[in-house]
């Protein structure tokens, strides 16, 4: 089981207000000490390409560090202030947002202060900025893009704009405190850190939202993993297909099988089916699998199903990559595949001149 350390931070009450829902919570983890979280997880599937029927099966147990910050500017400050004396896995600002209507995450930071009212040290900056040498906006560290929305406890909304107050102060001074410092959690991603704004207590159930930190503060802390299905695509002369990546994409230039990501609910075959129609413009029968590959970089790991599949009908048609190579099965390590695709194509090709069927639930 994964462990981990996340620090979460709130606020006291301001402007006059009696309660912050952020302190509360706060204040609830602290005493709580650790809590053992189910991580939302990416679809998973079987080595004969069947959808996992339970694919929430990541569980961290996270030691909370929490902090209460003053609602000004030495508040603002104090958490970029401790992050080289640290060891946290990852950040979560917690604010009260009086206006929404449900959680709301915070995707860019502002490197500007718009304060409507006082904060608690009686400072009002209306038309100011923050660094007067930082950039414009900074944005999240954490991989937003990657987190399953449809799997948390409730809904929650992504925004661009996280005010001019205090919150968007301290969410922007961590962020370039972590990009000044270089700040790497032990995956070595840049350290993971993001604002989640909370109606108050009244508006929105508490424990829920209690319930939405935790499961938010986990999945901070883990290296997300996405499953990837590849077609090993056979033609009528026997050959394979490689498709060389766009100079658009992420290591263009560099061959690779054709096929792309498994949605949720979805099996191998039906992902295969679906992006080679994509891609190539083709129809294919799905044939057996060849090998599973499991590829851990800083950001993400990557499950890699490769299976043997043939064109059943049309011509292949380039629509992603810019070039397209038929191979015979003892040249396919001939050509520049992507580094960590290597072991998985060696493995390919063994199976497919031997005949050898795929077993166990070994991962290479």
């Amino acid at each position: 089981m994964e462990k981990a350390r996340v620090l979460v931070t709130g606020f006291p009450a301001f402007a006059g207000g009696e309660h912050n829902i952020s302190q509360q919570i706060v204040t609830e983890l602290n005493r709580i000490g650790s809590s053992e979280v189910v991580v939302a997880s990416p679809p998973r599937v079987h080595l004969d390409g069947r959808p996992e029927q339970d694919d929430m099966i990541r569980t961290v147990v996270v030691e909370w560090q929490t902090d209460v910050l003053a609602c000004d500017r030495e508040g603002a400050d104090r958490t970029a202030a401790r992050l080289s004396a640290s060891d946290w896995q990852a950040v979560l600002h917690l604010g009260l947002c009086d206006s929404c209507k449900v959680p709301r995450l915070e995707r860019v930071a502002s490197n500007e202060l718009r304060m409507r009212v006082s904060d608690n040290s009686g400072r009002r900056i209306v038309d100011g900025i923050i660094c007067q040498d930082g950039p414009t906006s900074l944005h999240t560290t954490a991989p937003l893009h990657r987190l399953p929305l449809e799997t948390l406890v409730c809904d929650v909304e992504i925004s661009e704009d996280a005010g001019g107050f205090v919150c968007n102060e301290t969410f922007y001074r961590s962020l370039q405190a972590i990009e000044e410092q270089g700040s790497l959690d032990r995956h070595g991603r840049p350290l993971p850190c993001i604002f989640l704004h909370l109606p108050a207590a009244e508006d929105f159930d508490a424990d829920l939202q209690l319930l939405l930190v935790k499961q938010i503060g986990a999945w901070l802390a883990v290296r997300p993993r996405i499953v990837v299905a590849c077609a090993v695509l056979e033609g009528t002369d026997g050959r394979f297909i490689s498709c060389r990546r766009s100079p658009t994409e992420s290591f263009s230039g560099c061959w690779e099988f054709p096929g792309g990501k498994v949605e949720r609910g979805e099996s191998v075959q039906q992902a295969l089916q679906r992006e080679i129609d994509e891609e190539l413009s083709v129809e294919i029968e799905v044939v057996r699998p060849l090998g599973v590959h499991l590829h851990r970089m800083a950001s993400v790991e990557i499950e890699l199903h490769a299976w043997h599949c043939r064109i059943s009908a049309g011509e292949p048609y380039l629509a992603v990559h810019d070039r397209l190579r038929w191979l015979d099965v003892e040249q396919f390590l001939e050509v520049d595949w992507i580094d960590a695709d290597l072991p998985l194509i060696r493995d390919i090709q063994r199976r497919l001149i031997s005949g050898e069927p795929l077993s166990g639930s070994a991962i290479i």
